[in-house]
């Protein structure tokens, strides 16, 4: 399997779902894909108000992600989020988590496939 960039919605699925086993994140646990994130879903992550108001969330996040390789921004990387921003109108954050995949070969896993879909060079998981 080709290793996988995890966006923000599927961390935020995982983290809501009572029944972890049908998540997407748990179906990749399991595979043999190595996992990252970009430092811009790590931020997202923790940008929730219950990760801060509720200590067991921010246990339960803070563990999930010890599971991942995080992927810092470098200059490649934001010049290739600047031109996906620019030619796709995305957001700067989907514009960096797109970027990331492109410049590290990672295939983006997303639940939001049509914010992704159309940007040339990104490969995206089909589940």
């Amino acid at each position: 399997m080709a290793d996988i960039l995890i966006d923000t919605s599927i961390i935020i699925d995982y983290l809501r779902q009572k029944d972890k086993s049908k998540t997407i994140n748990f179906k990749l646990e399991s595979g043999q894909s190595k996992l990252f994130i970009s430092i811009i879903t790590h931020a997202e992550s923790y940008s929730g108000k219950s990760i801060w108001e509720k200590k067991e969330a921010k246990e339960n996040l803070k563990e999930l992600l010890s599971g991942f390789q995080i992927l810092s921004l470098d200059e490649k990387t934001s010049e290739k989020a600047g031109e996906i921003r620019v030619s796709y109108s995305t957001s700067i954050t989907d514009a960096i988590i797109a970027a990331t995949a492109i410049t590290h070969k990672l295939t983006l896993a997303t639940l939001n496939i049509k914010d992704f879909e159309n940007i040339e060079g990104l490969k995206l998981f089909k589940n």
